[in-house]
């Protein structure tokens, strides 16, 4: 707990900063979105390129784990999506957002962090798997489906909205070009690569405290927290996502201990503040995800630990 608690307390003071300077009146209702742009379209693709670059991929890759928890991820977000749209009459880029969340864990500001304290120097492999399947399925994917579920259309429209939304975007492109540079061998240049991780490392920061900004928002608002729409997306994260994992490793394919945890670390995670820039960017209701994503990041505090010490048990 004390692991996590330190791990995750920048997060929760970013969101704070956020929130104090909204209600300080320095940035106007657009900033969200401005700030998210930026997150989406620059520093989130500078970081991923970056960070795929430099993981030795083909040397770290375990088939059968990364095929495992892309299988898992895709399944429960396609629950996540027909709940939405057959229980909750939700509209389907709504619901694709809300999917998302039940799968879209924090991995690059608390998973890796996480991974590096309780697997030692072997988190490297299941840490590169990791950020390949978040990034380069969950999230191309996730885009791709609010894309394709835009408008009206003939099905081949539709196909070629799903594909030009899931390989066409600024993740998809960046995940290619770092896994292209991995397995070729080649270095990116020392000044280019100063340039990408300035830019980089202001991908969490600025979506965070974007998050913050709304929060206050909402809340300078009058509106009520929608606790409904809130708790199954945050139990979906913290208790679904990570019981599934340990029981398709652990008891269907009877994976090493180690590969069983690493999986469960990396499921265990609460919901990623790129749902929420996401959800922002495509206008699709980001609110409740928003509230989910805070109310999941301060649950985890207890479920995180407690997931671990079932596992060691």
């Amino acid at each position: 707990m004390l692991q996590f608690l330190a791990t995750s307390t920048p997060f929760f003071a970013v969101i704070a900063l956020g929130a104090l300077v909204s209600g300080r009146s320095l940035f106007g209702p657009e900033a969200v979105r401005v700030l998210n742009t930026f997150a989406f379209m620059i520093a989130t693709p500078a970081m991923v390129l970056r960070v795929m670059s430099r993981q030795p991929i083909a040397e770290l890759w375990n088939t059968t784990f990364f095929l495992a928890l892309a299988a898992i991820g895709v399944a429960i977000m396609a629950v996540g999506i027909l709940i939405g749209t057959r229980l909750r009459a939700l509209p389907f880029p709504n619901a694709v957002s809300r999917g998302q969340s039940l799968v879209g864990g924090n991995f690059a500001f608390l998973g890796i962090p996480l991974m590096l304290a309780f697997l030692g120097e072997r988190a490297a492999a299941p840490i590169a798997i990791g950020l390949i399947c978040d990034t380069a399925l969950i999230i191309p994917l996730a885009i791709g489906l609010i894309e394709a579920g835009r408008g009206k259309g003939s099905a081949l429209g539709i196909a070629g909205r799903l594909l030009r939304g899931t390989i066409l975007n600024p993740f998809m492109l960046s995940i290619a070009a770092g896994i292209a540079l991995s397995v070729s061998g080649v270095a990116i240049p020392e000044p280019v690569d100063r340039f990408l991780s300035f830019l980089g490392n202001a991908a969490a920061p600025v979506g965070v405290f974007a998050l913050g900004l709304a929060a206050r928002q909402w809340s300078g608002g009058g509106e009520r927290l929608p606790v409904l729409q809130i708790a199954p997306l945050v139990l979906g994260k913290l208790v679904l996502h990570p019981l599934i994992t340990w029981a398709v490793l652990a008891l269907v394919l009877r994976l090493d201990p180690f590969w069983v945890t690493a999986g469960v670390l990396y499921a265990a995670l609460p919901i990623a503040a790129n749902v929420f820039v996401i959800s922002e960017r495509f206008e699709t209701d980001s609110r409740p995800i928003a509230a989910a994503i805070v109310a999941s990041t301060a649950l985890a505090a207890l479920t995180f630990p407690f997931a671990l010490w079932l596992i060691s048990g």
